[in-house]
């Protein structure tokens, strides 16, 4: 178990855990600060890196939407609202929950996240074009 120390962004060890008699501490891990996320985080490059196909992440991709439509398609998760915590500037895990949350609400931390998901909506030129994720999304569903 860690403890994250509000405000300090640390993860500090609470214990040692023991795998085939030997025994590993678990390191202090720094973790980049509130003000530091908000003004360097880049919404582009992180989708460019995580959201395409093509970057060399397609198996990694495939496997997070198939298990999404597995969670949220017919007899899974489904209610009347969705709530994201820390969406990121990222659609693609609510595509398969789409047709099971008529509402479905996002979060996130830096307004550059938030700005880019209202500029998609807005259509604006220059955004990043999901076309790819949610053909893939509608070949998993059977186009349902």
């Amino acid at each position: 178990m860690f403890c994250l120390r509000s405000g300090l962004f640390q993860l500090q060890p609470l214990y040692t855990t023991t795998y085939s008699t030997r025994s590993f501490l678990f390191p202090k891990m720094d973790f980049t600060g509130g003000e530091i996320y908000q003004s360097s985080f880049d919404p582009k490059a992180y989708l460019a890196s995580f959201c395409s196909l093509g970057s060399g992440r397609d198996d990694i991709l495939a496997f997070r939407l198939k298990k999404l439509f597995e969670t949220f398609g017919p007899g899974g998760l489904g209610g009347d609202m969705l709530l994201d915590i820390g969406t990121g500037p990222s659609i693609y895990h609510l595509l398969s929950a789409c047709e099971s949350f008529p509402h479905i609400i996002t979060t996130d931390f830096t307004d550059s996240n938030r700005q880019e998901l209202e500029r998609w909506l807005r259509r604006e030129p220059g955004t990043f074009d999901w076309s790819e994720i949610v053909k893939t999304v509608c070949d998993l569903e059977g186009h349902r």
